[in-house]
């Protein structure tokens, strides 16, 4: 990080929440302990929408897929931590990506396996260890690449990786309602 964001100047923040090792995206930092508990207690039902890349959602008669991925996420999940919901917002097909040989079913043939790759838009309001990633497994499409794109009212937008900013006057009117 830049050092004019240092420990001395910000001394007191703390993430809320965390991202997996293979997950990136939006990561919020407070060094107020309340709003911290607001924004991650699943009772004050905070959303945060991710996009996850998923393999293996064929793109032939993909809206059926969807419309069965919707009622298994509607329903809920079960996971090795229990059963969670999540709201589908939507599917996207990306490409058809070459299996590496060691993954193919049947090595040593010339025809490489094709898998189709998704991007799967869903928000949940909890935020358990790896549960989006094993919810989707779950349901059958593995996750690849997880980015979380929003927290509550607050979006990544356009932000790369690395950078930060500040929250927004809207934001921060937002942030302030969960304080009331």
């Amino acid at each position: 990080m830049e050092e004019r964001y240092q420990k001395k100047k910000n001394s007191g923040l703390h993430p809320v929440g965390r991202l997996d090792y293979d997950s990136s995206g939006l990561l919020l930092f407070s060094s107020d302990g309340s709003l911290t508990q607001r924004l991650l207690h699943p009772r004050h039902e905070v959303e945060k929408e991710y996009v996850a890349t998923v393999e293996g959602m064929s793109w032939d008669g993909i809206e059926a897929k969807e419309d069965e991925l919707r009622e298994m996420l509607n329903k809920g999940v079960e996971t090795t931590e229990g059963v969670h919901t999540a709201k589908l917002l939507g599917v996207e097909p990306l490409m058809m990506v070459q299996k590496k040989e060691e993954e193919a079913k049947e090595p040593s043939t010339k025809e490489q396996e094709s898998v189709p790759l998704t991007n799967v838009r869903l928000i949940v309001q909890e935020g358990k260890y790896r549960m989006v990633r094993r919810m989707l497994a779950n349901c059958g499409y593995p996750v690849i690449e997880l980015k979380r794109i929003r927290h509550g009212e607050v979006t990544l937008n356009d932000l790369e990786v690395g950078q930060f900013r500040v929250a927004t006057s809207e934001e921060l009117k937002w942030i302030e309602s969960l304080l009331v």
